[in-house]
């Protein structure tokens, strides 16, 4: 889609990538941008209480759901989401990468695996699994966790570059449809709907922004039935 803009309005887009709280924090403290795009509403929300959204330009475009990522070749066999919660230990370990609750990704894996654990691991629940694979899940899981990452980007490159370091990990939707686009070669486990998170997208054009019409172009394509055609397309929801 930058390319197509870049040539359509005789621009340079300038992308730069990172948790929305960074990015947040950034805008905050006076950093230039036109257009922010956030993987959870909390973030452009906060540009807007505390009025620096440019003439009510925000709105939420887009929406994501979470994915288990397994490493190349599946070294450890996983098939199902229990057993990621496995308590073995040596060499039969699973090995889990996670962001951190403080972004986006990490929060809405924080808030699937307490839905798992209040759900399928607790027995007064109409959905319990009955032989008790998810009883505790939460802290089975969080036992096998060998490290906190600072983005969604680095939780997939964790998993898929460093084979033998982390055998899993949880991420976006669309990271297992641009996967499959280019092929690489991870697999990926699905979390049903019943448990995940949906996260919900936001977008806004920032108070301080120097390039208001351009970015008003920007953010009216995501909302067109082009735009939300393309991310429709790539994983993401409408």
């Amino acid at each position: 889609m930058t390319a197509a803009f870049d040539k359509q309005y005789d621009v340079n887009l300038v992308v730069n990538a990172g948790s929305s709280s960074t990015l947040e924090q950034q805008i905050a403290t006076g950093s230039p941008c036109d257009v922010f795009m956030s993987a959870d509403t909390k973030w452009t929300n906060a540009l807007n209480s505390s009025n620096l959204v440019y003439q009510n330009y925000i709105i939420n475009f887009t929406t994501n759901k979470l994915v288990v990522i397994l490493a190349q070749g599946n070294p450890k066999n996983i098939t199902s989401l229990d057993e990621l919660a496995s308590t073995a230990t040596g060499a039969k370990k699973v090995h889990i990468v996670v962001a951190e609750t403080s972004v986006p990704v990490g929060l809405y894996t924080n808030e699937t695996l307490t839905a798992i654990t209040n759900t399928w691991g607790n027995s007064s629940s109409p959905n319990y699994v009955a032989n008790g694979s998810y009883v505790n899940y939460y802290t089975n899981f969080e036992n096998n966790v060998i490290n906190y990452l600072q983005s969604d980007e680095q939780v997939v490159g964790a998993v898929n570059l460093n084979v033998g370091v982390a055998d899993a990990g949880i991420v976006f939707y669309s990271d297992e449809v641009y996967a499959n686009m280019v092929g690489e070669t991870v697999s990926f486990i699905q979390i049903p709907n019943s448990v995940n998170t949906i996260g919900t997208y936001g977008i806004c054009i920032p108070s301080e922004t120097t390039q208001s019409a351009l970015a008003q172009d920007f953010y009216n394509y995501w909302l067109s039935s082009q735009g939300q055609s393309l991310l429709t397309e790539f994983g993401f929801g409408t």
